[in-house]
């Protein structure tokens, strides 16, 4: 609809006159003569004159032209079939003008020469003054070439004084036509002998009438109206139309505004979901810290535990289970005494080797060896009565050994850095073996810093039986990956006992300082928050407040890096109002209810979509049908307006064009009167001699009847403009008498307008013709029938 509301817009509102049509616009008191200048000259100098022509193979001559034409009157003089009629149907198709109009053919292919492919036509215009058609590109002169196909096709080429080729294209040449006013179509501009003829032998006066109308360009005017009436009944329609559209927008954005208001609350509901779901994140960050914390205690209570006994790092119970492992073998329940754990029956050579080592045999560090399956059976029962069934340690049945395997050949041998093998020492073979068996330490680098490691191992070829590396932070290095460990000190195989109860209780100790640290800074994005929501916070802000100062004091005595007993305990956490599964149900409950609410009415986004699209519709369709509205109502009045400026023109050109053509009969010592009847258009002349009384032309004879039609072409000519002016053989039907008052008229007019160009077709002698350098003769000659063409133009007469 905007669309068509732009197009109509855009139609309706281009209601002035273009430059073709440029009417004197006049009003009724123009027409009576002011001290006798009813003729005076009011024309300025026009830019453009018809400089020459030149056809070929055009109708049936096959040379003509150039001719140079004057720019004031030129007669072109010559018998039937000299090509008089021939160079003014040029005239007309060398300006694009179609083949209709110059009442000779229908259709172009006809104007091609008998036994020629094309016809060419060549028409030069003058191109200067302040009013020049581009004059930059095209200079003193503009020249249009046409050529015609024997098929109809026309090509235009359209070049400059210098002949350089400007365009070819219709709308330019179209552009030039409008710029300088030429109106090939209008029988004004140019008057063919069968448009002459029809005029003179009419006896109907609505074609007088639609003569006059169409040389007057009221006919144009009066159609553009008909055509911008209808349009504008069009548009009504539509914006009728679109009114009843309008009308189904609005009570669709009626209901979308109902839905809207309704799920109002379940945006306020989701907005509780909201801060419900915050509320639990925030338990379970509560819960998550408290489960590291005790496992920071347990860890740390084992490192003290391991003050007194070393075997407690590997779990507070194990000192109990190897004494029963010790007592049952003493007891002769096992074949062989099980060994371990691994962890404690191993030592590094490099102490800095430390979580290497541990990340390369973490699975293995609580680890037993058994010789068999009975006193793995044992040991299991053992164990059980110290660890849960998912935490007991691990068992590795293999028969026991005195010697240690032999892996030369197999093992890994680099001159830089050694295996994790040669990183050991290790007093027993059963757990050097149980190490080479269930985990390769002798084909395992320890590479130390990561780039040296990523370059054996990943940059080319890895050693020889070497499968894996690490590196002293642990990181596990393979030919085509790289992991990183989730630890960064040695749990079991540590040296400095005091040095690790240090450094544990320290990263509890700022673990503790940086979850209070952003618990403050929770607290303070809350404050924030409830400020801007709210203008009471003064209550707010004093809670959370005291809530900071709070947390401020806990902080304080962990800011001392001590190993005094009375900072190991961890100080207690702030209790949360609800618990996480009430929050939880509480979240359930409103997804339920939400979902209740959104079943019925819609989900909440698209409700809220949906209403802005349907609102931003309705605005928009209303704003236009508005628009509309008041351009038609003003369309109305500016309509209103034209058509009695348009009657006021008609009223006066009719009144002018009445004086002008009594003015011409008093010459010849007659008396006519025309009757303009607009309301049924018709236009009746009669022509009388003063003492005789007047008759209808249909009356007069053909000489009468002649001069009659100059004289009214005549009084057209004075009430409109053109470049240029073209009547062809006006004095075929008259006598000399007659002729020579014509010509007499037409070369007084011509005078008067001396800056306007006239061309005078006729068979007849121009002996008599005044002297004069405004009068250039174009004498052609006679056609040699008898040789079946047409002979070049003979001379040029110029009389001075």
């Amino acid at each position: 609809f905007r669309c068509y509301y732009e197009e109509k817009k855009q139609v309706l509102s281009d209601t002035k006159l273009t430059k073709k049509s440029r009417l004197e616009a006049v009003t009724e008191e123009d027409g009576r003569e002011d001290n006798g200048t009813l003729f005076k000259d009011h024309f300025t100098s026009p830019s453009v004159i018809i400089e020459s022509i030149t056809i070929k193979n055009f109708m049936c001559h096959h040379s003509l032209g150039p001719f140079q034409f004057g720019p004031n009157v030129n007669f072109i003089v010559g018998s039937n079939g000299s090509g008089k009629s021939a160079i003014l149907t040029a005239l007309i198709v060398g300006l694009g003008g179609k083949a209709t109009i110059t009442n000779r053919g229908v259709s172009l292919r006809g104007f091609v020469k008998n036994g020629e492919s094309t016809a060419d036509v060549t028409v030069k215009l003058r191109n200067r003054g302040p009013d020049a058609y581009k004059g930059d590109v095209y200079g003193d002169s503009i020249c249009i070439e046409q050529r015609i196909s024997c098929d109809g096709v026309r090509t235009c080429r359209l070049k400059s004084k210098s002949g350089h080729l400007v365009s070819n294209k219709k709308e330019e040449l179209t552009s030039i036509l409008d710029h300088f006013n030429i109106q090939v179509d209008n029988p004004v501009s140019i008057l063919n002998q069968e448009m002459s003829k029809q005029f003179l032998h009419s006896k109907s006066e609505a074609d007088k009438y639609k003569f006059f109308m169409k040389a007057t360009l009221l006919e144009q005017m009066k159609r553009d109206y008909i055509h911008i009436k209808q349009t504008k009944a069009v548009t009504r329609e539509q914006v009728e139309l679109q009114e009843e559209c309008l009308k189904d927008l609005k009570q669709e954005f009626l209901q979308k505004k109902e839905r809207y208001e309704n799920l109002s609350s379940v945006g306020n509901m989701k907005k509780t979901l909201e801060d419900l779901k915050k509320m639990m994140a925030w338990c379970l960050v509560e819960k998550n810290i408290q489960v590291s914390m005790e496992a920071k205690l347990k860890r740390k209570n084992q490192l003290l535990a391991s003050r007194s006994n070393k075997l407690k790092r590997f779990g507070d119970n194990m000192p109990d289970l190897l004494d029963t492992i010790y007592k049952a073998h003493i007891q002769g329940r096992f074949i062989k005494k099980p060994i371990g754990p691994i962890g404690a029956c191993i030592n590094l050579k490099d102490p800095t080797l430390a979580v290497a080592v541990e990340s390369c045999l973490r699975s293995f560090m609580k680890t037993f060896c058994c010789d068999n399956y009975k006193d793995e059976a044992v040991l299991q029962e053992l164990m059980s009565h110290y660890f849960s069934k998912g935490n007991r340690p691990q068992i590795i049945v293999s028969a026991f050994s005195n010697t240690v395997y032999k892996v030369q050949g197999r093992g890994v041998n680099h001159p830089d850095y050694p295996s994790v093998l040669d990183s050991l020492i290790i007093a027993s073979p059963v757990i050097t073996n149980c190490l080479i068996d269930m985990r390769g330490i002798e084909s395992i680098l320890i590479i130390k810093e990561k780039h040296a490691a990523r370059k054996v191992m990943q940059h080319g070829r890895p050693p020889r039986n070497c499968r894996e590396a690490f590196t002293v932070e642990g990181d596990q290095v393979y030919p085509n990956r790289y992991y990183t460990p989730d630890f960064s000190t040695a749990k079991y195989l540590g040296g400095d006992l005091e040095t690790e109860i240090r450094q544990e209780v320290a990263q509890e100790n700022q673990q503790r300082i940086d979850c209070e640290k952003k618990t403050m800074e929770e607290a303070k994005k809350e404050l924030e928050e409830h400020q801007k929501r709210t203008g009471d916070v003064e209550g707010q802000y004093k809670d959370v407040r005291n809530r900071i100062e709070q947390l401020a004091e806990e902080m304080e005595p962990l800011k001392v890096n001590r190993c005094d007993s009375e900072f190991l305990m961890i100080p207690e956490r702030r209790k949360v109002d609800r618990s996480a599964k009430s929050i939880d149900v509480e979240i359930t409950r409103l997804r339920k209810k939400i979902g209740v609410q959104e079943s019925s009415h819609g989900d909440h986004e698209q409700v809220v979509r949906e209403y802005a699209e349907a609102l931003a519709n309705y605005r928009d369709k209303s704003n236009q049908v508005r628009d509309l509205k008041k351009f038609i109502d003003r369309l109305d009045n500016i309509m209103s307006d034209r058509q009695t400026r348009y009657k006021i023109m008609r009223r006066s050109l009719s009144v002018r064009c009445k004086l002008y053509f009594n003015n011409f009969l008093i010459k010849m010592n007659c008396c006519g009167s025309m009757m303009f009847d607009h309301n049924n258009e018709t236009l009746s002349i009669s022509v009388g001699r003063e003492n005789d009384g007047m008759s209808d032309m249909r009356s007069l004879s053909g000489g009468e009847r002649s001069f009659s039609t100059v004289c009214f072409i005549l009084s057209l000519w004075e009430i409109t403009e053109s470049p240029f002016r073209c009547l062809d053989e006006f004095d075929v039907y008259m006598d000399m008498h007659n002729r020579r008052i014509s010509l007499d008229l037409l070369l007084e007019l011509s005078e008067r307008q001396h800056l306007r160009q006239f061309f005078f077709i006729t068979p007849l002698s121009t002996s008599n013709l005044p002297e004069s350098d405004h009068i250039k003769i174009h004498q052609l000659q006679d056609p040699e029938r008898a040789k079946g063409q047409t002979g070049e133009w003979m001379n040029n007469q110029h009389f001075q």
